[in-house]
């Protein structure tokens, strides 16, 4: 007969190895739920350290841009090299930190000019002294036209705002993705908030010609003749879907911004209102709307990585030709795609991607980009192999995607 710390003891033992081997199980359990998600995607890559100019930030503080700005990543740097007051006197517009990439030079150039044409509802005041002769010099720009000329000085505080990459966390992450139309917009209210928010860029008539637009390299789009080339479809017109995407997600280097700050139903009336500008062809494409490329992406190993670095210099494919070997935009055809189209190629390793991730990438190499970059994917679909190694491949080379 057993005394009773025998058997407690007994029973204290028994549930000691049962907890053992419990936590033992729930530890391999997590080793291989970690090693699944590892093997599905990689954990994002830390941040670079800021990299920090003090030719480009004396500049900036001399522009006087601290009064207003701050710059978080690069606080300790811009006190100790021009006064506390440097690194935000008053702090009252947002922090610069992050805005690198995200907007072209021409939107600076025309948001220092008059804020209000890229940013509606903007309080910054006018920067006309950053301009020469107080913008009354103008200077041709790509097309001919004349615009206000920037002093040397100005182009050095905007080359100090396009190093700012480092995100920070004041700066909420650009949404990316292919995103679907949640309801049916009114056109009223998109012809309401075209005027408030699209006219500075898009212009009156719509035509991508308003007064932001001088200082842009490429045109921004001719949204009356439905000239959008940001499309997941196979017909010649980006669909609703496609529409409300580049609405809410921006096209990051461009100046074309995220409007996150409107609610659904606004993006939608919006999109209900550039629709109504062509409403016959939209009417006719619509039935094939939903031919979408958009499909989950196959693993983008390095096996792949290494066909699309193969496929990228090849006689079929001929990407190198516009964006040069290592993808730097310095092609033999740069010069002739500036001319005829007004476009400059991207250097697909330091500038951040107009439709990123990997679909994005995808479907921009499978149906091209307007006239200047054909799409590449057969009718039959028989290359699609192909195309996702050439997206994995751009998009290791990318330092916003990989």
């Amino acid at each position: 007969m057993t005394t009773g710390f025998g058997d407690k003891g007994a029973m204290s033992l028994r549930h000691a190895t049962l907890m053992l081997a419990a936590a033992t199980l729930c530890a391999v359990a997590a080793m291989a739920g970690m090693l699944a998600r590892g093997a599905e995607s990689s954990p994002p890559p830390q941040a670079a350290r800021q990299t920090y100019d003090p030719r480009l930030a004396a500049a900036y503080v001399e522009a006087q841009c601290w009064q207003c700005h701050t710059v978080s990543t690069l606080s300790a740097e811009l006190a100790r090299d021009f006064g506390p007051a440097a690194a935000g006197a008053r702090a009252a517009g947002p922090d610069l930190a992050g805005i690198g990439g995200l907007y072209s030079d021409g939107w600076h150039a025309a948001h220092l000019f008059n804020p209000q044409s890229v940013m509606a509802g903007s309080q910054m005041p006018a920067q006309r002294q950053l301009f020469v002769l107080d913008g009354m010099a103008t200077t041709p720009n790509t097309r001919g036209e004349r615009r206000p000329a920037l002093k040397f000085s100005t182009q050095l505080v905007i080359g100090f705002m396009q190093s700012l990459t480092q995100e920070a966390r004041f700066r909420a992450l650009w949404p990316s993705g292919h995103k679907e139309l949640p309801l049916s917009g009114s056109v009223r209210e998109g012809r309401e908030l075209y005027q408030r928010h699209c006219i500075g860029c898009h212009g009156q008539a719509a035509d991508g010609r308003g007064e932001a637009a001088l200082f842009f390299t490429k045109l921004p789009a001719n949204l009356a003749a439905s000239r959008l080339i940001w499309r997941s479809v196979r017909v010649p017109l980006a669909s609703y879907d496609d529409i409300y995407a580049t609405i809410t997600n921006g096209l990051p280097g461009s100046g074309m911004p995220a409007f996150t700050a409107l609610s659904d139903e606004q993006r939608a009336s919006l999109v209900a209102y550039i629709a109504s500008l062509n409403r016959e062809v939209f009417d006719a494409y619509e039935p094939r709307f939903e031919d979408s490329v958009y499909e989950s992406p196959p693993v983008l190993d390095a096996a792949l990585i290494a066909r699309g670095k193969e496929l990228f210099s090849s006689e079929q494919y001929k990407c190198a030709s516009c964006h040069g070997a290592q993808g730097r935009g310095d092609g033999e055809q740069r010069a002739d795609l500036l001319r005829r189209y007004g476009v400059i190629v991207r250097d697909l390793g330091a500038e951040r991607l107009r439709r990123g991730g990997a679909q994005g990438v995808f479907a921009s190499i499978a149906l091209g980009l307007g006239e200047a970059m054909p799409g590449q994917l057969k009718d039959d679909g028989s290359n699609k192999a192909d195309i996702w190694a050439l997206a994995a491949y751009a998009r290791s080379l990318n330092r916003f995607e990989r």
